[in-house]
Formats: C-alpha cells, structure tokens, sequence
C-alpha cells in the first residue's frame, strides 16, 4: 500500500525544496523521494498539501514526522486537513484511519457533519503531540 509523503527540505534562504514519494520515507527520506519543487516559500508549500498525502516530513535540524489528516467526514473537502506531529506515524495513521472510518460511518447514519469533524479533531489533538493547520507555517520552522 502506498504511503503518499511530502518531503519538505528547508534551504539557507528561507525557502523550501519538496520532493515527492508515493511508497513513504524512513532511513533515508532523500534517497527515497524524488524532486517536485525547488525554492517554494512557506505559502507554496502549504499549497501543495491536501488529503491526498499521507504523511509529511520536514528535514532540517532534527527530522519531523507528520500525518496528513482528512478532517471531513462527508469526504467532499480535500482541502480540509489537520497535521499531526507525532514520532510514530504508523500508529498514529492506524488510529486515524479508525476514527475517520468511524466518522464517515456515523455521518451517513445521520450524525451532523459537524459534529463528527469536531470529535475527530478533538480525538486527534488528544493523540498527537502537536497539531496545526495547514495555514499555519510553523510546523515548517526547526522549532515547529
């Protein structure tokens, strides 16, 4: 099974390189991935995420791993995602991928839309060690 991974690479500019894999990254997160953009500012970066990823990691100082979680239980809103920091992807990914299993099952059984997207988020800042929105750059930072 694929693992779709964005690897963000931050340059000595302020700018960032991503590079692309569809199995995912683990030793060796360059030699895993190929290029897709060079030099992006931090917006250009944010553009490329939606729920069509897994997992994003950020290289740099120390290696960052994220999930990519599809916060809408309707499955009609690619955009509308969460990143999850977490040094356990894979375990992370599992949980979330119950829950929103969960979610979409409780929503076509007429649970609110709403209100299945707030208890996925909640249950999911209870699991990760950090979560930020895709408009939020600073998970980009070293001190993200």
């Amino acid at each position: 099974m694929g693992q779709r991974t964005l690897v963000v690479v931050p340059r000595s500019d302020g700018r960032y390189d991503c590079r692309h894999a569809h199995w995912g990254v683990t030793v060796d997160p360059l030699a895993q991935s190929t290029p897709l953009a060079s030099g992006l500012p931090a917006s250009a970066v944010l553009d490329e995420l939606d729920a069509g990823y897994d997992r994003l990691t950020v290289l740099g100082g120390t290696p960052r791993w994220y999930c990519v979680c599809w916060l809408d239980p309707t499955l009609s809103d690619h955009d509308d995602i969460a990143l999850a920091r977490t040094d356990d992807p894979g375990e992370l990914r599992d949980r979330w991928t119950e829950a929103k299993s969960c979610a979409v099952d409780a929503v076509a059984h007429g649970v609110a839309p709403d209100a299945a997207r707030a208890a996925l988020l909640l249950g999911l800042a209870r699991r990760a060690d950090a979560l930020y929105h895709p408009g939020d750059a600073s998970f980009l930072r070293d001190d993200g």
